[in-house]
């Protein structure tokens, strides 16, 4: 590939990963990151010098996600599959909002990884609807379960007025 088509390509990748909503990043084979898009930037208050590492990302976490997080990642980072998490990332207010993260490895010649490419969608609201959902599903069976012993008492009730 000449320097011409290289420089086409790099110019190329930093449009679309601009473009798109997601945050995107690139790490090398183990998971130092080396690229954040300006969407990480704006979201996180960091820039890209102050996010590169391999566990600064991870501090952003919500302390609930940290642990698990990293498990999945080294996982990955082990054995080349497919990264796929949700976690919550805190923002440059102080909010937490919630992403799915993925990310594939780049393959040599040789099949050794070259560098990860990640993004971080965020579906905060998906994940509160989802949970507003579970939520009312867990209401509406409490209901039902109240009801159903409310009718089971008045069938006995009516039972033994039957029976005297």
């Amino acid at each position: 590939m000449s320097s011409v088509d290289t420089e086409f390509n790099a110019q190329q990748f930093r449009f679309l990963a601009e473009l798109i909503p997601q945050l995107v990043w690139i790490t090398d084979p183990d998971g130092y990151h080396t690229y954040f898009n300006q969407r990480w930037i704006d979201y996180t208050g960091y820039t890209v010098e102050q996010s590169q590492g391999s566990e600064m990302w991870n501090n952003l976490l919500h302390p609930d996600d940290r642990q698990r997080a990293r498990d999945r990642w080294s996982q990955s980072l082990a054995s080349g599959e497919f990264y796929e998490i949700e976690y919550r990332f805190i923002s440059k207010d102080g909010s937490y909002r919630w992403f799915l993260g993925q990310a594939l490895p780049r393959f040599d010649e040789q099949g050794k990884i070259e560098q990860w490419f990640g993004t971080c969608t965020d579906i905060h609201e998906q994940k509160q609807l989802q949970q507003q959902l579970e939520r009312s599903y867990a209401d509406l069976e409490m209901k039902v379960t109240f009801r159903n012993l409310e009718l089971e008492r008045e069938v006995q009730s009516l039972r033994q007025r039957l029976g005297e």
